[in-house]
């Protein structure tokens, strides 16, 4: 946790571009994301062109592409103190990429690669990123992938108010 945290569910922001430099930092999956997988396109490239830190459908497509988008939710306010966070990752690509030239299948190479890469990582929350399910996903006509749930703990709180401890309260 960095101290220049902005208040306020950082979950949101902070998660999104840990997952972000994750992803386009990892030479496999850009290699994935290209449509030979031959060479692996810059992260300025990919980055809000087939990687998006929100949820994202194209609405229309010149030619068939790969895509990763992510999005979090608080899943449920455990305490004062704990929240537990859900991270969302969509793996979709057209139909026509989704065999790989040397074989296999993409989106699931992809969710692999995704998973081996940010699974277990303490870079998010307070203890590990956990994966909890993988599911199929169909965003629009001609494309298909899968949806990656990963969960982890954070602070609901990131320090008391700046409120005075009052009077009658005991202090240890």
């Amino acid at each position: 946790m960095s101290a220049g945290r902005w208040q306020g569910l950082p979950e949101f922001f902070d998660y999104k571009n840990q997952l972000m430099n994750d992803l386009l930092t990892n030479e496999e999956i850009a290699l994935l994301l290209s449509d030979d997988c031959k060479s692996a396109p810059s992260p300025e490239e990919l980055m809000y062109s087939q990687v998006f830190p929100y949820e994202y459908v194209p609405d229309v497509v010149e030619h068939g592409q790969t895509f990763i988008c992510s999005e979090v939710d608080i899943k449920e306010v455990t305490s004062k103190t704990f929240l537990t966070a859900t991270l969302y990752i969509w793996v979709f690509t057209h139909k026509s990429k989704v065999r790989l030239p040397q074989g296999g299948v993409r989106t699931d190479k992809l969710a692999s690669e995704i998973v081996k890469t940010i699974n277990g990582s303490r870079m998010y929350g307070l203890g590990t990123l956990e994966l909890r399910s993988v599911k199929r996903f169909a965003p629009i006509t001609n494309y298909q992938g899968r949806i990656l749930t990963f969960e982890t703990d954070d602070y609901n709180r990131l320090s008391p108010s700046k409120r005075p401890i009052p009077e009658n309260r005991k202090r240890g």
